[in-house]
């Protein structure tokens, strides 16, 4: 079975890392970014999976994320998971912005990927897989095999808890 390439964009260096860890412990192939614009800059060259995204972020946040991926045709039927610590009424925004789902975080490894699975699977049939071609090995080579996913390469800056 193919592991599913996950996108995390999460502006927090710690909770990138722990994502990160997580995620590709549990299997999944991940590739992590410390913002919305890294994320649309990530997926023209990597196309993932599934997007699990942060709504608070700097430079270009969660919500706007979700609205430009809703927006552009070649990505629309991404999956996308929004993760936000500030409660149910920003992940039902999170939601009608165009989310598959949305969590809240902190979150156990088990929620994490049950609701990363279902939103894959939800969406699974409405998009063609890939076959394996030369540009599915290309779009494979920035994404973690194993339990080292961590931070991204980016300049240190100010932190921000979500």
């Amino acid at each position: 079975m193919r592991r599913l390439k996950v996108l995390l964009a999460e502006d927090d260096d710690d909770l990138r890392a722990l994502y990160g860890y997580m995620l590709a412990a549990a299997g999944y192939r991940v590739n992590a970014v410390s913002n919305g614009l890294e994320a649309l800059a990530e997926m023209q060259v990597n196309r993932p999976d599934v997007i699990v995204t942060d709504i608070a972020m700097p430079v270009f946040n969660g919500l706007d994320l979700i609205v430009a991926v809703r927006s552009n045709d070649e990505l629309a039927d991404l999956p996308i998971v929004a993760i936000t610590s500030f409660g149910e009424d920003i992940c039902e925004l999170a939601r009608a912005a165009g989310a598959t789902d949305a969590i809240d975080k902190p979150t156990e490894l088990e929620r994490m990927r049950e609701v990363i699975d279902a939103a894959v699977s939800r969406s699974s049939s409405a998009r063609p897989r890939s076959n394996g071609g030369p540009l599915s090995e290309l779009s494979d080579r920035n994404y973690t095999t194993g339990a080292t996913a961590g931070p991204a390469a980016v300049p240190p800056r100010a932190r921000s808890r979500n």
